[in-house]
Formats: structure tokens, C-alpha cells, sequence
């Protein structure tokens, strides 16, 4: 059996970092750019209403992500109690809600039961997230709020300008 030398073990055990690390890099730009090619890929309205709504779920966590926030998805499928997605950035807190619709549009009733919620589980911001449209009495509402109202025209927009 051969003997290494202290300086022999030191140099394995940088080149073996240097390699995982490596890798690690590697692993992050593919899944970056597989996640960038999703997006790019339902970034229309047709697309979007096509989709599922976990499906939806799914590509809203991928946008929110792309946005630079940690995302948790909701455990609870179903009956969630509003909040589909968990997100954090920096030492702000939002809750998302989204809610994939043909041609139906968010009422006010979703916007206040959001904003309730905020102050429930002690949230910064708030985001509805639509494949449709809003209320005027939605807008109106979220004015002057920490609320973000995101329909399928915006999101599609910032979808296209994430993955370009």
C-alpha cells in the first residue's frame, strides 16, 4: 500500500472541490436555461389557457423563481386555503395565489380574501397571478396596497422578458 503525502492529500482534496463545484455549475445553467425554455415556450395567452391548473402552479413557481425568489409550494392541494405559492426574497415575505381561468375574470372577493391572508400568516406583499383578466373594483382595491395584480397579457410579457 503506498503512503500519500500530506501535500498529495491537500492537492486531491482542492481538485475534488474544484470538480464539485464544477459540476454543481454545470447542473444550475442547464436547469436555469430548461426552466428560461418553459417559460419561453407558454409565453402566450393560448398557451397559458391550455394549461392545467397545476400545470399553472408549476409555471408560476418557475416565473417567481426566475424573479429571484425562494418559492414553497403549498402543501395542501385543493381546498388551500388561498395561498398556492410561498415566496421570499431578501427579508420580504409574499403569498400567491393563482387561479387559472378561460375567460372568467378575478372578482374583488379573491383580492380580499388575499389580503387578509397577508396579515394572517404575517406576509409583505401579496400576488394574484391570472391567465385572465381583473375587475375594475380589483385594481381599485389593490391601489396604494402591497398588492400585485398580474393578468395573463403582464404575465406573458414578463415571461418573454425573463427568458430572452
Amino acid at each position: 500500500m503506498q503512503n500519500y503525502t500530506d501535500s498529495q492529500l491537500y492537492s486531491f482534496a482542492v481538485l475534488l472541490l474544484f470538480c464539485i463545484l464544477f459540476l454543481w455549475k454545470v447542473w444550475h445553467f442547464f436547469s436555469l436555461s430548461s426552466s428560461r425554455r418553459y417559460l419561453r415556450r407558454h409565453a402566450s395567452l393560448k398557451r397559458l389557457k391550455k394549461l392545467s391548473w397545476s400545470e399553472f402552479e408549476h409555471l408560476c413557481r418557475i416565473f417567481f423563481e426566475e424573479e429571484g425568489w425562494q418559492v414553497r409550494e403549498n402543501e395542501k392541494k385543493g381546498a388551500d386555503g388561498g395561498v398556492d405559492l410561498w415566496i421570499k426574497k431578501r427579508r420580504s415575505v409574499g403569498i400567491v395565489q393563482c387561479k387559472k381561468y378561460e375567460d372568467a375574470r378575478v372578482t374583488i372577493k379573491v383580492i380580499r380574501e388575499m389580503y387578509g391572508l397577508m396579515y394572517e400568516y404575517d406576509a409583505d406583499r401579496i400576488f394574484v397571478v391570472t391567465t385572465s383578466e381583473f375587475t375594475k373594483e380589483c385594481y381599485r382595491f389593490a391601489e396604494e396596497k402591497p398588492i400585485e395584480l398580474i393578468n395573463g397579457e403582464k404575465l406573458v410579457a414578463r415571461m418573454r422578458q425573463l427568458s430572452s
